[in-house]
């Protein structure tokens, strides 16, 4: 299966997009807690909203996050719900060294 990316087709749907995934998402201070942009360290501040904005959806540097749920609706597979820990770890990445816990 092919990757869709999605990107709105206008201002109206993006905003919409906005309040539905980036308020109520931990990646982003400014969009989900009002905090002032100015204000925020790195880890603060989810850089695929700024790419999507300044790269074209055929752009190899257009985030592969803006994509379609199995339902064919919008969604961000980088969501992670406000409250909830932020993994930092590629989840793509194999353990170089086992861990006991």
């Amino acid at each position: 299966m092919t990757e869709r990316l999605y990107r709105p087709s206008n201002g109206t749907e993006g905003c919409g997009f906005y309040e539905n995934w980036c308020s109520n998402c931990a990646r982003d201070k400014p969009m989900s807690e009002g905090k002032d942009y100015d204000e925020c360290g790195p880890d603060e501040v989810c850089e695929i909203i700024a790419l999507t904005l300044a790269y074209d959806i055929t752009d190899p540097k257009y985030p592969k996050a803006w994509t379609y749920d199995e339902d064919g609706y919008p969604c961000c597979s980088e969501f992670v719900e406000v409250g909830q820990e932020i993994s930092r770890r590629c989840e793509k990445t194999v353990d170089m060294f086992e861990v006991n816990a």
